[in-house]
């Protein structure tokens, strides 16, 4: 089923009220840290760009779930429900500590091979993880709905790895693995934990 998987990122958003003549930014600060900036397309050709962040109780609606995950205790999870989202917008999405954790286009209705649905989601999404010491640690892309490749980083800000997932399937095709920036090796995957290793430039 074309979704989003909710385990993975489980948030939905929408746009902020905000006054703005077209074609023009707009930002507010609150004293809570909210920042709210939209930006509406001037041409046919252009997107309607919105910042927001999950904290905005008129952006996002909040709901403590627990979440149960194989092999683990339930936990008890934040999600975050959308708000009349505005269809075609790009989201730009921000946590309380001011970080970028998502961004994508939200679309009301999505074809992918042929079938059209009808669920309104950020069907191409990109998501970020961070450390404890506030470093990026992971950039995840979907595509279509589904996962597309997973972008891992040191603490300089390098990257360290790529794991590349089988759209349909989302089982590991392929990981690169980088040293100092650079491309070192990559493990062609066969099956699970079953890999062959191509050195950089064989």
């Amino acid at each position: 089923m074309l979704k989003i998987l909710s385990f993975l990122w489980i948030a939905v958003y929408c746009m902020t009220a905000c006054n703005c003549a077209k074609g023009k930014n707009d930002a507010s600060k609150k004293d809570d840290g909210i920042i709210s900036k939209i930006y509406h397309k001037s041409g046919s050709n252009d997107t309607d760009t919105l910042w927001v962040s999950q904290n905005d109780s008129t952006v996002f609606r909040q709901e403590e779930v627990m979440i149960k995950h194989p092999d683990s205790y339930p936990k008890l999870t934040m999600r975050y429900n959308l708000i009349n989202p505005k269809n075609n917008a790009y989201y730009f999405i921000y946590n309380d500590k001011q970080q970028l954790i998502e961004e994508g286009k939200y679309t009301a209705q999505y074809m992918y091979e042929g079938i059209t649905y009808n669920d309104g989601n950020f069907y191409n999404l990109k998501s970020y993880s961070y450390k404890k010491n506030g470093k990026l640690r992971t950039k995840h892309y979907q595509e279509d709905g589904r996962n597309l490749k997973t972008e891992f980083f040191n603490n300089d800000g390098q990257l360290t790895e790529i794991k590349y997932f089988n759209k349909k399937s989302s089982d590991i095709e392929k990981v690169e693995i980088y040293k100092k920036g650079k491309l070192k090796e990559t493990r062609i995957y066969k099956g699970f934990n079953n890999y062959d290793t191509v050195k950089a430039g064989e």
